[in-house]
């Protein structure tokens, strides 16, 4: 025999308890996941936004370092997820501007990631596990803006060498001087 299921203009009206129960449970602090989450910032920006890559890791990272109950480690695992299955997809792109070697570096991490994570889903996930996919997360945030960095270094270097009339044997001199720009930028 089917059921019907009842509407919220069929049911019967809720009882004073079982409003103030459901009042309660509405009021009570939820773990929630970010508006756009991690995966879709990876998404669209293709793994060619550093700086927006970069937050994206280290939030994801801090998010799972502040899982402090089951129910935000669960969260965090599975956002964490998303994230590098988000990577994984974007590194297969032809558009992806990564180099072919840390695209297969980058792919191998999301395997790692993956595997981790789906033991994780058939027990308690130890604290050292959780660390673990922060600090690569960390990593590779910091690996994305060192090389951001260098590559700004590079091309001030390139700048004021043709500033100076593009001199030979001066490159080193070029370099250190773009460096110090550079650092002052970031300090800033």
């Amino acid at each position: 025999m089917a059921t019907k299921r009842k509407t919220a203009s069929s049911a019967a009206p809720a009882t004073a308890p079982a409003a103030t129960a459901a009042a309660t449970a509405a009021a009570a602090p939820v773990f929630e996941a970010p508006v756009e989450s991690w995966a879709d910032t990876i998404l669209r920006t293709n793994f060619a936004s550093v700086e927006q890559d970069s937050i994206v890791l280290l939030q994801a990272a801090s998010t799972l370092l502040e899982s402090d109950m089951p129910e935000k480690v669960t969260v965090a695992l599975d956002q964490n997820l998303k994230l590098w299955i988000a990577i994984k997809t974007v590194l297969l792109n032809d558009d992806c501007p990564v180099e072919p070697e840390v695209k297969a570096n980058l792919r191998n991490l999301a395997q790692y990631v993956v595997s981790t994570t789906m033991l994780a889903t058939q027990g308690a996930i130890e604290t050292r596990k959780l660390v673990s996919l922060a600090r690569l997360n960390m990593n590779i945030a910091e690996g994305l803006l060192s090389g951001q960095r260098n590559r700004m270094i590079q091309e001030r270097a390139y700048q004021i060498w043709q500033e100076e009339g593009c001199p030979e044997g001066r490159e080193q001199e070029h370099w250190l001087r773009a460096e110090a720009e550079i650092t002052g930028l970031f300090k800033v």
